[in-house]
């Protein structure tokens, strides 16, 4: 007997993240940005993918968060507030907690994406209001930021931006300006690219391709080949050739999303990919998702992940490696019927029950969950309480699971998702 306890007294400890009998952790944190909070709500990732509220949430900050990056040397935390007004750079400590204000940097009105470089010496910031780019070199020793020059005009309101994997491409996303709620947004119909000097950080550039109608997402694989382009209002006619998709966009019935696709070449150009765009298969009942406004890759390339906002949903892709690289093909599966219901194991997914505006998605670092935020009431009326659904990621075939919890919530607002 007393053999047997000094056993499971040593398996404890080796549990000791979360205690006896729990899940282990990875030792990876998930920063939840809330935007109508006072800060970051942390997890801790576990290493079946769920997540645990860490000891060291919240992290309170001076203004409410949005994208949040981490030098990859995970010694300085970089966000924006939710106003786009100002760049906060923090030390960040061995346990994740955003231990010392380095400065705050004002930046805006209304700048919209941040970046930092894979070397951890540049910074990029996109102001969309003033239609230019902001340059910032970081101190090696201090994290403290200086800006290159002044802003760059480029001639575009960029409202995302996303590096490659090596540092040496840079792109931007010129949606909708200003984007919704604004009743007033013009919708530029490209995507940016600048090449990076890594010893200076200067931006040459832009490459303009030309993409959609109202585009409202990009997101580059992680290996940095393939570049995929969300569109919220263009679709393609499948379901009903009576109906005009360019005048009834929404139809559910007939209309799908078009997603457009590009190889990304060497020198940051972009060329269409055959096959794009690709489109968003149906759900059980025969409804075509609605509004696509966030997607992520595996960070092994192999699946891509589309929030679509319109019907609650997510769907998911398996992303070719040969003979057509980078080409997207839905995951597939079957249909049945459960006490009159129809149930499907085949894309898309839906987000949840509880799930209202489905909003932005991450993948797992160890590509076994894929998380959905939804800000729900607190973007809409004021609510201050959101939710990060979870979900389980067949790695062989990509179909997605609800995991048990379906959800954790976060603080205020949600908008980001970022894992370190």
């Amino acid at each position: 007997m007393k053999r047997l306890i000094g056993y499971t007294a040593a398996l404890c400890l080796l549990a000791i993240m979360v205690g006896c009998g729990g899940v282990t952790s990875t030792g990876t944190l998930a920063y939840i940005s809330n935007s109508t909070g006072s800060g970051f709500t942390v997890f801790t990732v576990n290493t079946d993918g769920t997540l645990t509220k860490s000891s060291i949430s919240p992290q309170a900050t001076p203004a409410a968060p949005k994208v949040l990056q981490f030098a990859a040397n995970g010694k300085w935390a970089y966000f924006l507030d939710e106003a786009g007004s100002n760049i906060y750079a923090y030390t960040r400590a061995g346990n994740g907690t955003l231990a010392t204000l380095i400065d705050a940097y004002p930046v805006g009105p209304n700048a919209s994406s941040l970046v930092v470089a894979p070397n951890s010496t540049f910074l990029y910031v996109a102001l969309p209001a003033t239609k230019k780019l902001a340059i910032y070199s970081i101190d090696q020793s201090t994290g403290i930021l200086s800006q290159v020059g002044s802003n760059q005009p480029i001639g575009y309101a960029v409202t995302q931006l996303v590096m490659a994997p090596g540092g040496g491409l840079l792109f931007g996303l010129a949606g909708v300006y200003p984007p919704p709620p604004a009743s007033n947004g013009v919708s530029q119909q490209s995507v940016l690219t600048w090449t990076l000097s890594s010893s200076s950080g200067v931006a040459t550039g832009p490459l303009t391709q030309p993409v959609g109608i109202s585009p409202s997402y990009i997101a580059l694989s992680t290996n940095g080949s393939y570049l995929y382009v969300l569109d919220s209002t263009a679709t393609t006619n499948i379901g009903n050739a009576a109906v005009n998709c360019q005048t009834s966009p929404n139809a559910t019935t007939a209309c799908s999303p078009n997603i457009y696709a590009f190889t990304v070449a060497s020198s940051g150009a972009l060329t269409t990919m055959a096959g794009s765009p690709f489109n968003e298969n149906p759900d059980a009942n025969g409804l075509y998702p609605t509004n696509p406004i966030a997607a992520a890759t595996s960070n092994d390339s192999r699946y891509l992940f589309v929030a679509n906002q319109g019907s609650h949903n997510v769907s998911a892709f398996k992303i070719s490696s040969s003979p057509n690289a980078g080409v997207l093909s839905e995951v597939l599966g079957s249909v049945s019927i459960v006490n009159g219901i129809s149930t499907s194991t085949a894309s898309p997914f839906d987000c949840g029950t509880g799930c209202v505006t489905p909003s932005f998605v991450a993948v797992s670092n160890s590509n076994n969950a894929l998380y959905v935020i939804d800000p729900g009431g607190s973007a809409v009326n004021g609510n201050a309480t959101g939710k990060i659904f979870q979900f389980q990621i067949d790695q062989s075939t990509g179909k997605l699971r609800a995991q048990n919890p379906a959800f954790v919530t976060a603080e205020g607002g949600p908008t980001w998702i970022t894992i370190r």
